[in-house]
């Protein structure tokens, strides 16, 4: 298990992951792909490979997903 692509991945998603956009807890729409792509394009550019974030995350679409989901429920519990 890498610890360097688990914390690129944890600081990317605290950067770069929020519930600003409406989503319905985000499995449906294409968010989670999205981010996933972008999260691996600049892990790869910091020297990272996407097997190395396999190693240490698993599949890191559900990584965003589950990410996507805290900002949400975060953000409910704010305005609640």
């Amino acid at each position: 298990m890498s610890q360097r692509a688990i914390d690129f991945v944890n600081n990317w998603i605290e950067a770069n992951v929020d519930a600003s956009r409406p989503t319905d807890m985000a499995h449906h729409d294409r968010r989670p792909k999205q981010l996933a792509e972008k999260c691996a394009a600049d892990a790869e550019a910091a020297g990272i490979s996407e097997s190395e974030i396999k190693d240490g995350l698993g599949d890191l679409e559900i990584c965003m997903i589950t990410a996507i989901d805290r900002a949400a429920l975060a953000k409910e519990s704010k305005h609640a």
